[in-house]
Parts: C-alpha cells; structure tokens; sequence
C-alpha cells in the first residue's frame, strides 16, 4: 500500500512534450473511458514487447517527474506515516486534526495551493534551521529504544507445544522485532516533500 499525492496544478518547469515517448503513451492511457481499459492495455502491449522503448519510457517518467516535482509524490505506507506525522507537528495550524487523521487514508484529503505552499516553505524553513535533523535523530533514537515483542508464533518459549524444531519466526529467540520499527524517518525524504508542496498548487492524497 502506498500513498499517492498528486498536484492539483503543478507547476510546469517543461513541457510534457519534451519528454516524447512519455507523452505519447501517457496521452494513450488517457483515452481509457470509463471502465474501457483500451488505451492502457495498448500501451503495455506495445511498451512490453520493446524493451528499449519500455526503458526510454521510464528514463523518461522519471526526468519528467524531476523536472516537475509538483507534478507527482509518493510514499509506501511505512515512509508516509512519519512523514505525515511530523507535517503536523510542525504546521498543526495549518493541517487540521480531520485533515491529519484523513491524511493517513487514501481518501483524497490535501491542501489548496496557499496551504500547500506554507507547509513547503515551513518544511524548508525547518531544514535550513537544522530542526529536521534533529528530529530525526530523536526519532530514531526512540525507534531503537522500542523493545521486541513476543513471538506470537510460539507465544515467547521458541519451540511451543511442538519440542520439534525452532520457531522459524524468532529463529529460535522468542522475540520478534516491534513493528513501530517499520516506519522509518528522513531528511532527504522531508527535503522531496518540501520541493513537491511548494510546487504542487495544492495537492490531494490518494
């Protein structure tokens, strides 16, 4: 699961048409209708059976998406949540406590251009100000304070009822690591976020 977040009206650094094998299957898909797939199988089929056309495509995707970091931003789930997470620390006047909660979600909650451009320039402000580094280093040291858990599979005593083998979960331990330690933090993350926020024209999580 990830979260997809989409600028309402990026800013254009360069054109679509630029990027010419990009726009040409991206306009393709776009000619889907409904619950017509025609556009979006064709592209596949062409750009699976070419594999320099199929790299040239994502080389492609990917410059354009660099060019125009308002255009597009995601985040698996484990990245998104401390992100998210800290947004509100730092900004709780400007992200709301329904807006913080739906952000979690996939349900389309965002920002208008004016708020999106304050939470990216109050992000830039907090990394320029060494704030960000800061706690990131907090967060990881409560990430590595957080203690094992159980082992679930064989409720702490490795071998359970069985005597046979040791629990492959635990390798035999009776621990497992927490699952909090999934959701990591980072600067450079923050710093790509920020970029997006300021250029997006508002933006809407999907």
């Amino acid at each position: 699961m990830g979260m997809d977040v989409h600028g309402k009206n990026p800013k254009q650094n360069k054109l679509i048409s630029e990027f010419p094998v990009y726009h040409k299957y991206t306009q393709m898909e776009k000619q889907d209708d409904g619950d017509n797939m025609d556009g979006f199988k064709q592209k596949w089929k062409e750009l699976d059976a070419d594999e320099k056309l199929r790299e040239q495509y994502w080389k492609e995707s990917t410059d354009y998406e660099e060019a125009n970091p308002g255009h597009y931003f995601r985040n698996n789930c484990w990245w998104w949540r401390p992100l998210w997470n800290y947004c509100y620390h730092i900004a709780p006047d400007i992200i709301s406590e329904e807006l913080f909660n739906d952000g979690h979600s996939n349900s389309g909650a965002g920002l208008n251009a004016k708020n999106a451009e304050r939470l990216g320039l109050r992000l830039a402000d907090e990394l320029t100000e060494g704030e960000t580094i800061k706690y990131q280093a907090e967060y990881q040291q409560y990430l590595d304070d957080i203690p094992d858990d159980i082992c679930s599979h064989c409720n702490g005593n490795n071998r359970g009822n069985t005597k046979m083998k040791d629990c492959k979960f635990c390798n035999g331990t009776g621990k497992t690591q927490s699952f909090d330690k999934h959701y990591p933090f980072d600067v450079d993350n923050v710093k790509e976020f920020a970029r997006f926020c300021i250029e997006s024209g508002g933006f809407e999580i999907c």
